[in-house]
This record gives structure tokens, sequence and C-alpha cells, in this order.
């Protein structure tokens, strides 16, 4: 299986890219990010609204987790630990 992560939309009223987290993260942030299923044999390559995975802000230094299967609660939180790349032992 190959994720993608979901593009963002056009807010005309906030006038920025948005996802919509359903009402589970609270916090804008660079690490916020939604993975979505790849489908190679979709020619038009149209994303599907099915998240796999999605990581979040909600407050200063506090982060939600959603997934759902395929992956696995070991591979949803190691790609979500991926995301702060080498930041988290700088700070």
């Amino acid at each position: 299986m190959v994720l993608k992560n979901k593009s963002p939309r056009w807010h005309e009223q906030l006038q920025c890219w948005c996802l919509n987290f359903h009402g589970r993260v609270m916090v804008a942030s660079v690490k916020n990010f939604q993975l979505v299923a790849s489908d190679e044999s979709d020619p038009t390559n149209q994303e599907h609204d099915d998240v796999i995975l999605q990581f979040g802000k909600i407050g200063k230094d506090l982060f939600t987790m959603n997934y759902r299967y395929p992956i696995s609660a070991f591979q949803a939180f190691a790609i979500c630990l991926s995301s702060f790349d080498t930041k988290i032992a700088c700070e």
C-alpha cells in the first residue's frame, strides 16, 4: 500500500489552504497532516476521502493521532514520530 499526503483545499473565507480534521485538530502547525491511500491504478490520480492517518496539534506540546486499518498503532506512531525529524532533540 502506498500512502500520500492529502492535498489541502483553498478556503475562500479564510484565504488559506486547509485540511478538514473534523474538529480533531485545533491549532495550525506545519506538523499537521493527513495520509490517504494512493491508487496507482487510477489514471486521474484523484484522492479518496478515506483518511488512513491524521496527526495534528491540539495545544502547546500536545498532539493527536487518529488511524485506521490497514495500518497498526505502531506504524501510525512511527509515521507521526518521524514528522518531528531532528527538531525534538534540539529543543
